[in-house]
């Protein structure tokens, strides 16, 4: 099978609202991290650059109000209460197991692992074999409320909301 089929079969498999969110957190996703890179929230490993989540959420943990508004409020609620499992091999099987946080790790850093967590999943092939139906599938949820608190965090740092809004 090409990678055109499998897109065609995913397509199929996959509500046109579930596509879209699929599409827009991959492009968020991808352009977030870009424009943390060009606003210096970096780490490098023999010159090679990535995005620094933990700096960035420092910077704007003191700024960012979870109870904002009710939309923001419920996608933190369920991106806490639901978190994206890990991918783990037991017995020769892939499988997921349940991401546990530190008792004392802040709100902010779960949000961002969280949302990286939903990333590697989704980038990575693990969850193209779910119904992404608007209200039935955690999926969906997990990739909508993301989108949520990036944007959220866009509107918290200004540097990297300039670089995020700069022409392609």
């Amino acid at each position: 099978m090409s990678s055109k089929e499998f897109i065609e079969n995913l397509n199929r498999s996959i509500t046109i609202e579930g596509q879209i969110v699929m599409n827009e957190f991959f492009i968020t996703f991808s352009r977030f991290e870009y424009a943390l890179k060009s606003s210096n929230f970096v780490n490098t490993d023999n010159g090679k650059v990535m995005a620094n989540w933990d700096t960035f959420t420092q910077s704007i943990s003191n700024s960012f109000n979870t109870e904002k508004n009710q939309t923001l409020k419920k996608a933190i609620e369920y991106l806490l209460d639901n978190p994206a499992k890990l991918q783990i091999i037991h017995n020769g099987q892939l499988g997921w197991e349940n991401r546990v946080f530190q008792a004392n790790t802040p709100l902010i850093n779960k949000l961002s692992i969280t949302i990286r967590d939903i990333r590697n999943n989704l980038f990575h092939g693990g969850k193209f074999n779910d119904n992404y139906e608007e209200d039935v599938s955690r999926n969906f949820l997990l990739l909508k409320y993301s989108i949520t608190v990036l944007n959220e965090w866009l509107d918290l740092n200004i540097n990297v909301k300039e670089n995020f809004s700069k022409s392609i």
